[in-house]
């Protein structure tokens, strides 16, 4: 599971002020014409559950990053990097709560994480990486999840992180061993998905990500 239910009412007053900070810092240094590069695995697309992108559609969309490494923060501010294929060097503060009436101790449950990257709020998927909270360097790649979707019980807990996008191109780039060629442009997600190559979307962010509410109670 990559992220978990509902938060604990302490969880969500919690995150509400540390969500409050990051947007507050998105308004002040977010560039909105900035395009995200996001990878499309494959047995996503050919299980159906990530729909066909098509150059020039508009989505809503929280795309999640795969952690693949978790490193020291390096001094200075927040930030983060995105290559043309998606892989992500980021330095930020990750927010994490557990499900409602899970026990922390019992080790099995599955965090709902956050990072905040300078004031950009990406889910994260820890896979194999042991979860961490607080300030962190992570290296790895941005990915549309279709458990994030709009409408999904992961993905309304992770919505603060949607926004909406126009896909502005389609790339693929072939593996060659752990060494995946530059991407070229291509006019459609080809069917079936190459399991042997690494495709990906640019995204163009349209509006504010100020597109959801966060969960308070009373």
């Amino acid at each position: 599971m990559r992220v978990a239910g509902d938060l604990e009412r302490a969880d969500r007053r919690r995150w509400a002020a540390a969500v409050a900070a990051a947007r507050e810092a998105a308004r002040l240094t977010d560039r909105p014409d900035e395009e995200l590069v996001v990878q499309l695995p494959p047995p996503f697309l050919e299980s159906g559950a990530l729909p066909r992108l098509v150059v020039g559609e508009e989505i809503d969309a929280a795309p999640a990053l795969f952690v693949a490494e978790v490193r020291a923060a390096a001094p200075g501010p927040p930030g983060w990097t995105v290559d043309e294929l998606g892989l992500v060097e980021a330095v930020g503060t990750v927010l994490t709560s557990l499900p409602a009436g899970v026990d922390a101790a019992d080790g099995s449950a599955s965090p709902v994480s956050v990072l905040d990257a300078g004031g950009r709020l990406f889910p994260l998927f820890w896979s194999t990486t042991p979860p961490v909270e607080g300030r962190t360097g992570i290296g790895g790649a941005l990915y549309l999840d279709p458990e994030l979707a709009p409408g999904t019980e992961h993905g309304e807990v992770v919505a603060l992180c949607r926004d909406r996008y126009r896909v502005t191109s389609l790339l693929r780039a072939s593996r060659s061993g752990w060494a995946p060629t530059p991407p070229v442009e291509i006019p459609a997600v080809p069917d079936p998905p190459p399991a042997d190559a690494v495709l990906v979307a640019r995204l163009l962010p349209l509006g504010p990500r100020d597109t959801g509410t966060f969960p308070l109670v009373g």
